[in-house]
Parts: structure tokens; sequence; C-alpha cells
């Protein structure tokens, strides 16, 4: 069966991460040059339009300087009136050149005037001031210049004679830029097109790039994610890109080597369970086969010796029944009020014959101290009491010693079971709680048929106990030679651990 991600339809695949990055990178850009070009094209012919009007007002306020100082001598502005060419002669004034004769008039009545000569290029900076200046009187009359069409845009300022309004003038916008002006906007508008292409082509280059150099590692995590899914955990990540892809490697190489241990530690289970079954199987079907074949007989020692391998396997199974509930977080605890001490005090005396036998002193707290209200599954720590005291009748050497105590401040109740040597190798001692761990070398026992002694659970199932208590336990060297088991367990049920 194949392992591969299943992939959409052809109608609904997805463009790549790159593709999408490069798009987005670029989508951006390209409205941000869009905006930023469109906003200065526009700018550049506000302002010059604003710059043309700042013009025409500094020019009209000018001009009506000079009206105005001529309408101080003559408030009637019979000069203009009189003027055949006054126009002329205020744009003179206003360029700062001196009069230039007036044409001779015909002397006839009706005679027509000879037009003005026409205006040189460039004569200033009123040259086509006098084409869009409209001057009149307080009535509204027309004194001077052209008439200028109904509703076109203009400034109009008053020409005022010790703060009297005698005339208005009135100068009309000036038209849309052409020639010289009007080439200069082109020319800029062009140049605010060009570097906008230029920025769009320069974004996506980039944009096709960086988006290439991220999902690069993430091409490496998508490969190291499918080999993971076939089984294949040997190849490690190397952390590259950015900050966040990087963690994500480590951890992704982390999860290879996590799984690669729970991997092994489950075939080792299925290999030491296996053993531990084949055992006591092993036993029974010779002995049952013997008494089939009539080298053994029936009596009640043979009978009693296969009961003992059935109450193996039966504690075996149990145990591990146990550990699988708790694994799978359904180990349930009832919990109940009672007294620690007298209840540890009566536990721990059933061990005292044992200990006896296998000549190990076992020391325990005096039984006068005072009362240690608790919250415990009393069945469940009973079990935990009986593992760990097996444990070190089981693995100290004789003549030695066990030391129980148990103590609390308040908040959490402390058993310690400390024994004499042999000790634990302290690399040994982080597997001690792991299911069907031994510690080879020296705190290993055999039977008489070179079976080590015990299933190797019994630690694991004190831990998952404990835990089920909201408590810690820890192994240590201990202080007579050998290994010290520390349980921390909290006085009432609502504590949780530290």
């Amino acid at each position: 069966m194949s392992t591969d991600s299943p992939r959409p339809p052809s109608g609904l695949r997805r463009l790549t991460l790159a593709s999408q990055l490069s798009l987005l990178i670029a989508g951006c850009v390209v409205l941000a040059v869009v905006v930023v070009g469109g906003l200065s094209v526009l700018n550049l012919r506000n302002g010059f339009r604003d710059y043309l009007q700042a013009r025409d007002d500094e020019q009209l306020m000018r001009m009506v300087a000079i009206i105005e100082r001529r309408a101080a001598l003559d408030p009637a502005l019979l000069w203009i009136r009189q003027d055949p060419e006054p126009m002329r002669a205020l744009i003179d004034e206003f360029n700062g050149r001196a009069p230039r004769p007036r044409p001779p008039r015909a002397e006839g009545p009706g005679d027509p005037i000879t037009p003005p000569p026409p205006r040189p290029p460039g004569a200033g900076a009123g040259a086509n001031l006098g084409d869009r200046l409209l001057i009149r009187d307080a009535q509204g009359q027309r004194l001077a210049g052209r008439p200028q069409p109904a509703g076109a845009p203009r400034t109009t300022r008053a020409i005022k004679v010790e703060g009297q309004e005698v005339a208005f003038a009135d100068l009309m916008a000036e038209p849309e830029p052409e020639g010289v002006d009007a080439r200069f906007l082109q020319r800029q508008t062009r140049l605010l097109l060009w570097a906008a292409l230029g920025t769009i082509a320069v974004a996506l280059l980039a944009a096709w790039g960086l988006a290439a150099r991220w999902s690069r590692p993430l091409r490496a995590l998508q490969k190291a994610t499918r080999d993971i899914a076939r089984g294949k955990r040997s190849t490690l990540l190397q952390p590259t890109g950015a900050l966040e892809i990087a963690q994500l490697m480590d951890d992704v190489n982390t999860m290879t080597h996590e799984l690669a241990r729970l991997e092994q530690a489950r075939r080792t289970w299925i290999a030491q369970i296996s053993h531990e079954l084949r055992t006591p199987l092993s036993v029974l079907r010779g002995e049952m086969e013997a008494m089939e074949d009539g080298a053994r007989q029936p009596t009640p020692q043979v009978l009693a010796g296969l009961r003992d391998e059935v109450m193996q396997l039966n504690r075996l199974v149990d145990d591990l029944h146990t550990l699988s509930v708790a694994d799978m977080g359904g180990m349930r605890c009832s919990l109940t009020d009672g007294d620690a001490h007298a209840w540890l005090i009566r536990i721990t005396e059933r061990h005292l014959t044992a200990a006896q036998r296998r000549d190990i002193t076992l020391l325990l707290p005096p039984k006068g101290a005072g009362a240690i209200p608790v919250q415990w599954d009393f069945g469940r720590m009973e079990q935990v009491v009986g593992n760990l005291l097996t444990n070190s009748l089981r693995y100290t050497d004789a003549p030695g010693t066990i030391a129980v105590d148990w103590k609390h401040d308040g908040h959490w109740f402390t058993l310690t079971v400390d024994d004499s040597a042999p000790g634990v190798d302290p690399a040994d001692r982080k597997e001690l709680f792991e299911p069907l761990f031994r510690a080879d070398r020296a705190r290993q026992r055999r039977d008489a048929h070179g079976q080590a002694q015990g299933s190797g659970l019994g630690l694991s199932i004190v831990r998952a106990i404990v835990r089920a208590h909201k408590g810690t336990v820890d192994a240590n060297p201990s202080s007579l030679g050998g290994l010290q088991i520390c349980v921390r367990i909290p006085l009432r049920a609502d504590r949780s651990p530290v």
C-alpha cells in the first residue's frame, strides 16, 4: 500500500509555495508601485497647476499694486479710459520697461487706430498676462483687457484707493500647459512610468528568488516527512532557512529520533514479553508432557509447582494489563481518607520475615509517630510499597540493610526506600522505571534455572500508580551504598505535582 500523500484532482491542484510567495510579493510590490506612481503623477500635475496658480496670484498682486499707485493720483481712472492702449502701458511697467512710443492717432473722427505691434516671443514674465487680464470699474464695465468667456475660472482682486474699491482686476486661469511646460510634464511622466516598470521587473525577479530560497527547506521537510511515513528514519535534516523553519527542522529531527527510539522500544518490548511468557510456559509444557509419558506422577508437589507457574503467568499478565491501562490514561484511583503512618507500619512489617530469611536488616520508623492524614487509593499504594520492598530484597547483597522512611511537610508526603550495596550504574538509573528493564551487572539476580528473577515491570507499575496519584518517583544513589527510591505524593487529591 502506497504511503504517498493523496494528490487533488487536476482541476483542484494548488500553486506551489514558491509560486504563491512570488505572486504575493510581486502583487504587493506592483500595487505599491501603481499607487505611488499614480500619486506621483497626480501630484506632479496638481503641483504644476498649483505653481501656475501661485505665479498668477503673485503677478496679479503686482499688477494690482501698479494700478493702485496710478489710481491714487486719478481715482476716476481717466488715464485708463483715455489711453487707447492702457494694457500695453501696464505690461511695460509690470516688466520694468520704459513706455514704448504710441502710434499716431488719426485727426479725423472715425479714423482707425493703428494696431499695436505683435508681442515678441519671450517678452518677460508678463508676456501672456495681458491676454488674460481684464480690468473693470466699480460697476463692472470693462476698462481694459480682452473680454473673458462666461464661467471661465479666474482670480479677482479689488483695486482700492484709500480703502474704497474703485475697480477690479480679473485674471483668467492659465490654459492647459503647452510648449515647454507640456514637454516637461510629458518627460516627467515618462520617467515615472519607466521607473515603475523597472521596479516591478526587479521585484518579480527578487520575489521569485526569495520564494525559491524559502521553499527549499520546506521541500526538504516534505521529503523527510514522507520518508518517515515510509519507515525511513535514518536521514536527519540540516536546519536552514528562516528561524521558524530551522526550528521546525530541529523538531522533525527530534521526532525522527523519538520515533526510532519508540520503534526500538516496541521491538524490545515484544521480545522481552515473549521471553517472559516463554519461561513459565516451557516449564508447564515440560511437566505436562512428563506426566503424559508417565515419567512424573501428578503428586501434590508437582501440582503445586504447576500452580506456581500459572500464578507467575497470571501476575505477569496482570502487570502488563496495569501498564497498558496506565499508558492509555485509563488508570483510575479510588481515593479514600486514611492514616498513612499506621497503614505503612502495618504493610512494611509484613516483609520482616522475608528480610530475615535473606539475612537483611529492615529498618522502619518508630510506631509512636503522629498520624499522617492522606487521600490515597490504598489498594494501589500497597502495590507500590510491595514492589519497592520486593525489588530491594531481591537485589541487595546479604548481609545487607534496607531502610524505609516517610515524612510530610503539610503539603507533600515523601516515602524513601534505601538499600545497601550493590548500587546501580548512573546510565541505568534513567531506565529503571522503563517496562521490562533490568539493570544487568551487579544488581541482577537469577534463579536456580538461570533465569532472571522478576519480570522487570515492578518499578514501571510503581511509576504508573504514583503518577495516577499526581506524584513523582525518582531513583538516586543511597547513602547505604545501594539505591534510593524516593516517592512524593500530595497529601490531598486536589494538589498537583511540582
